[in-house]
């Protein structure tokens, strides 16, 4: 037979939650007419006035919309070198970690070339750091290496000279620097020292938080070396609200190339052409041409010139000289109606 559970009405349950709650009534499990014993957690001590100084982790939530803004550097750095080196080359942002000061200069293991920047009016500073591999690459590049041979991390040292030659590439940042930072803050970044011992570098104490953000350099679609930007959460920290200002998010990261195409297409050269007649001629009479033809233009003087960009007519003008040269006078724009008069495109 089987027995049936009894079912506590609305009112018995109101209660028994109200037991449950105020403590009367126990959760734990009985056995033997004894209660289990209660579980042991594990506690750690936590330093509330110090929970900003995190160990390694990730950094992008840190700062909102850092990454925009280092996106936006990675692309300008990248037209920098390029124009530059005269070469092809590709600087790609990866991720973006937290770690002390102290640890931040560990990882570097002793290599490559740091940078050491002022970045007035923020305080503390920042570092660019270029492993050996890019330090090396950028060397043979600047020393006149053929675009056929092959990249080479040699195991030492940079010397007092090849850092100097560095200098030209780690100055460049500066101003890729300040543009990309500008929707935020207006920079005043400058190179203080090139470093290659960096138990001499300092610009907080050790174990204060900082963001380091990684980047990958590639030279004709091949990885040629990678560059850090350590940069103190506390330089960044005042300038929070300004970084969450950022709210178009897409459009910051689209219009960038738009604004670059805009701004070189403006600065292309046209061909600019003054035609006063245009007429069909057939290949038998072009042939029978002889020294002393006339070739009537079927063009009145007194009309404008058709003046066209590029083959294509946009403005009329008027013929003349001017300091001693052929020149043309503007006097509004091309129409198919007035254009008709020196013939068709």
């Amino acid at each position: 037979m089987t027995t049936v559970e009894p079912i506590l009405s609305k009112e018995e349950i109101a209660d028994l939650l109200a037991a449950i709650k105020s403590g009367k009534v126990s959760t734990e499990l009985v056995e033997n007419g004894q209660s289990r014993s209660r579980r042991q957690l594990h506690s750690t001590e936590v330093d509330l006035f110090r929970t900003y100084e995190r160990t390694r982790g990730s950094g992008e939530m840190r700062v909102p919309n850092l990454d925009i803004v280092l996106d936006s550097f990675a692309r300008r750095f990248t037209t920098s070198l390029t124009n530059t080196l005269q070469r092809s080359f590709a600087v790609e942002r990866e991720e973006i970690t937290t770690t002390n000061f102290q640890q931040s200069l560990v990882d570097l293991k002793s290599q490559g070339a740091v940078g050491i920047y002022s970045i007035s009016p923020l305080k503390h500073g920042c570092l660019f750091h270029f492993d050996t591999l890019m330090a090396f690459t950028l060397l043979e590049i600047m020393l006149g290496s053929s675009q056929t041979s092959e990249s080479l991390a040699l195991d030492r040292n940079l010397t007092t000279i090849e850092m100097a030659i560095l200098r030209t590439v780690m100055t460049d940042i500066c101003n890729e620097l300040q543009n990309a930072m500008r929707p935020v803050v207006e920079l005043q970044a400058q190179l203080a020292k090139v470093e290659n011992n960096f138990r001499l570098v300092s610009i907080v104490e050790p174990d204060v938080e900082v963001l380091v953000t990684h980047f990958n350099i590639r030279l004709s679609g091949e990885l040629c070396g990678q560059m850090r930007l350590i940069i103190p959460y506390l330089t960044l920290e005042p300038l929070r609200e300004k970084f969450k200002a950022l709210v178009t998010i897409t459009q910051a990261a689209t219009n960038t190339w738009t604004e670059i195409f805009a701004h070189e297409v403006l600065e292309m050269e046209s061909q600019v052409t003054a035609r006063s007649g245009l007429i069909n001629m057939t290949i038998r009479r072009i042939l029978t041409l002889q020294p002393g033809d006339i070739v009537d233009l079927h063009y009145n003087p007194d009309q404008p010139l058709t003046v066209l960009v590029e083959e294509q007519p946009l403005f009329l003008a008027i013929p003349g000289e001017r300091n001693g040269k052929k020149a043309f006078h503007v006097t509004g724009r091309y129409s198919n109606r007035l254009g008709g008069i020196h013939g068709s495109a």
